[in-house]
């Protein structure tokens, strides 16, 4: 398996792209203090998976423009303030950017849509703003508790940016504590596993590149086909 991993500062990433798939659909963002542009900035710390929808032509063309957009939360300041809020702006502004592509030929089916979970942590507040089938999950000790619920009726996602001024865009918010960790997973490895299952697998791992690359590898194993795509990241201070 050609499994990819890749760290940045407190966070790592494995991805695997589907045995049926031409292309890898899902997108990834890390964005840690440890990057200069957003340790200058001083804004918090971004990371994301989207899933690009099957079902929509430009469904992986959507999960990129979604992750692209992260990037201007730093590149632009003097437009984006730094509440949850303007996060929450941003990406609404991504969704309707989407949905502006249009629609199939004779049809109400977007021409580009896809699932999506974004976390922002700042100092010790965590949001999770999310839509469609993506998963997060906060562990703390032994325990994992989701962060976000499935928009799912029937087999199709009824909540995805691209959806424009009818999204309705999830948003949580905890404090954080020294010592968790966050789990964000496409639904490649939600078809393999249950996700309170996936929180007790990476924490045999104090590596954050093996437990996220160990736990693609066994969603493969375990018989997932889609593309796979894990986050883990571990919350050592809340300095900026």
């Amino acid at each position: 398996m050609d499994i990819r991993c890749e760290k940045k500062g407190s966070a790592a990433v494995a991805w695997l792209r589907g045995t049926k798939h031409r292309f890898y659909e899902d997108r990834y963002r890390l964005l840690p203090r440890e990057i200069p542009l957003v340790g200058r900035q001083n804004r918090g710390e971004l990371f994301a998976v989207f899933d690009g929808m099957g079902s929509a032509p430009e469904g992986r063309r959507a999960a990129q423009e979604m992750s692209d957009y992260l990037l201007r939360y730093y590149q632009e300041p003097g437009k984006y303030g730094s509440s949850w809020k303007d996060v929450r702006q941003l990406l609404l502004e991504a969704n309707q950017a989407i949905c502006d592509w249009g629609f199939m030929p004779g049809t109400d089916r977007p021409l580009g849509g896809c699932a999506g979970t974004v976390i922002w942590i700042d100092e010790g507040d965590l949001f999770a703003f999310h839509a469609g089938d993506t998963v997060a999950l906060l562990i703390r000790g032994n325990e994992a508790t989701q962060l976000t619920r499935l928009h799912e009726i029937d087999g199709g996602i009824y909540r995805y940016f691209g959806l424009g001024a009818n999204l309705e865009l999830d948003v949580h918010h905890l404090q954080l504590e020294e010592y968790d960790r966050i789990l964000v997973l496409s639904d490649g490895v939600t078809k393999a596993f249950h996700p309170k299952e996936a929180a007790d697998f990476v924490q045999k791992h104090s590596d954050l590149c093996r437990a996220v690359s160990e736990l693609v590898h066994v969603s493969r194993v375990r018989g997932s086909t889609d593309d796979i795509t894990a986050i883990l990241i571990a919350v050592e201070d809340f300095g900026s």
